[in-house]
């Protein structure tokens, strides 16, 4: 299955255009605490218009956990966002560091962002989801590297023509420069799981 996912950066995206040009969207929810300024401006839209025009979806929320309360915190962060909604795709915890906020707090250290995407997942789990890690290969092959997290899916980040994560995954960001139908830049990905079928069948995302 081919999809996209998408945030506040691609603005009002005209999701009209891409009914039929992709099979699923995953859609930002915010960042970090559960704070409403954190959340992401676009997301009730986005939400919106995928339902509106049957294009299935999942979620992803940015993680800058530095202490278990602060993941404790993301987890209901998204759980507060995805309340009365019903994914078809999973809800996955972003763990990377873009602009460095981690790395300058000395939050870099492998078995804390383990802890943090165990809490994550744990709560997001008891509330009924199917959740999921984002990260880059980099990140996986070295700060999440533990068979703790091997029960959850992985999203590979890894922008080439294929995807060089040796591990298990069920889905892969193959580009940050895909185009669908006029718009661009959009980040592009491939999913090996039916997701929706699997969520559907086993009652979670409250379907």
């Amino acid at each position: 299955m081919k999809g996209i996912d998408v945030s506040y950066v691609q603005g009002k995206i005209g999701w009209e255009q891409l009914k039929g040009q992709i099979d699923f969207a995953v859609i930002r929810m915010g960042y970090g605490s559960d704070i409403k300024s954190q959340d992401d401006q676009e997301f009730e839209r986005n939400v919106s218009e995928c339902e509106r025009l049957g294009i299935p979806w999942g979620s992803y929320l940015y993680s800058y956990a530095l202490s278990e309360e602060e993941a404790y915190s993301e987890a209901a962060h998204a759980i507060r966002l995805l309340k009365e909604k019903k994914p078809t795709f999973p809800i996955w915890y972003d763990m990377e560091d873009a602009d460095n906020y981690k790395k300058k707090r000395k939050g870099l250290n492998s078995d804390k962002l383990i802890k943090w995407c165990e809490i994550f997942c744990s709560e997001l789990e008891q509330a009924g989801y199917y959740v999921g890690i984002y990260a880059s290969v980099s990140w996986f092959d070295s700060y999440l590297n533990s068979n703790r997290l091997d029960r959850y899916d992985k999203w590979v980040a890894h922008w080439a023509k294929s995807c060089g994560y040796s591990g298990k995954y069920g889905m892969w960001q193959y580009t940050s420069q895909g185009k669908v139908n006029g718009i661009f830049p959009l980040d592009c990905n491939l999913a090996y799981q039916d997701y929706p079928s699997i969520i559907k069948k086993a009652h979670l995302n409250h379907w």
